[in-house]
């Protein structure tokens, strides 16, 4: 399986929300072979809509470095995913990451975030995503929690998968990856039967959560971008971090 095959599948689970909003695409950076393109959808602004936006960050012919050695670079493809709700409803944020080392390894990113501390909301939104995670736990490669602790630490479900496998394991661990792609579909649809998500106190929480964590990312983007140094400049990372969140 490759980047764009799983692009395709997450595009299409989504597609009865993403063909109700605006699709933009952008250029951000090329040189040769090597580019990064963005795939957006923005809301319409329709009333009751829970998606403001989402965005497809998709490094082609790309070349990562080494999760082991900084002085080595992988041929990569790259797939970031991010779903942000609308401030009217306080549905988790769903970001996913799959970075496939041709021949070596993938490195696989995904949660869904809370932005509700309220232990209801954790119990109705956490708990499922914790129950995937010990799936298959204790499988080679998978990190006992999050990626970095720094910047998600106190935000993620405390489910997050977050490790580096052998691309041999896809047959488990692709499947395990769009598990959680797929709870967040199903959350979205069935959004309506969960009244929490609309509790003005639950909201105002969630809007001050989601700033706080979109901040976060917006300054990280750079950093991350460094890892893809054919491509890397501040000026592009920070351009990434605001188009993304």
């Amino acid at each position: 399986m490759r980047m764009h095959d799983l692009f395709k599948k997450t595009e299409e689970m989504f597609s009865p929300f993403l063909r109700e909003m605006e699709q933009k695409e952008f250029l951000v950076v090329e040189k040769g072979d090597e580019r990064i393109r963005l795939i957006q959808y923005i809301t319409k602004g329709t009333t009751g809509f829970p998606l403001r936006k989402v965005t497809f960050f998709l490094l082609e012919n790309g070349w990562v470095y080494n999760k082991d050695d900084r002085n080595i670079l992988d041929e990569d493809e790259l797939l970031v995913g991010t779903f942000i709700p609308t401030d009217d409803i306080a549905l988790p944020f769903l970001a996913l990451e799959a970075s496939l080392h041709i021949e070596k390894y993938d490195h696989l990113n995904v949660d869904l975030f809370p932005l509700s501390k309220d232990e209801r909301y954790r119990k109705t939104f956490c708990d499922p995503v914790k129950k995937l995670r010990k799936k298959h736990d204790g499988i080679e490669g998978l990190l006992p929690g999050v990626r970095t602790p720094s910047l998600l630490g106190e935000y993620s479900s405390q489910g997050m998968l977050a490790g580096d496998f052998t691309d041999s394991m896809r047959d488990i661990t692709i499947p395990w990856w769009f598990e959680y792609v797929n709870l967040y579909k199903d959350f979205l649809e069935k959004r309506e039967q969960y009244p929490i998500l609309k509790e003005p106190a639950i909201l105002e929480e969630a809007k001050k959560i989601k700033e706080i964590f979109l901040t976060k990312y917006r300054k990280a983007t750079p950093r991350i971008l460094s890892d893809i140094p054919h491509l890397y400049s501040e000026e592009k990372g920070e351009e990434l971090g605001e188009l993304t969140f």
